[in-house]
């Protein structure tokens, strides 16, 4: 069974992910904050990480870059995911911000379930 990791401060969104990955047969793990996903992809590897961009503490791209600079995580496929243009992050982020798919909030969840299988058969 595929394991997701689910990085989002706001526990609405955390929960409804949670649950529409779980309906659909997959292993989710969630996380509120960028610090406390970084320990948890360590540890637990993740098949894919669904990442907020927007968030206290250590934001998205921060994350982003933590992840994959460490041997263990830079595998690891990202699907991000903003109420922001992601062309802001882009920019930010610079040429090293590299997801395999970028989702507008507030989202469908069909177009998210897509994008999570299509993640995760490419890797």
């Amino acid at each position: 069974m595929k394991k997701i990791l689910v990085v989002d401060d706001e526990k609405d969104f955390r929960e409804l992910l949670k649950e529409t990955l779980r309906l659909r047969g997959f292993t989710c793990l969630t996380a509120k904050n960028g610090r406390e996903a970084v320990k948890i992809a360590k540890n637990e590897r993740p098949s894919l990480i669904i990442l907020d961009l927007v968030m206290p503490e250590m934001d998205g791209i921060e994350t982003h870059k933590i992840l994959k600079n460490d041997r263990d995580t830079k595998k690891i496929p990202i699907i991000a995911y903003s109420a922001q243009d992601p062309e802001v992050f882009v920019k930010k982020g610079g040429e090293a911000f590299d997801v395999v798919d970028f989702i507008l909030k507030p989202f469908n969840v069909e177009v998210l379930i897509d994008s999570v299988e299509k993640a995760l058969e490419s890797n």
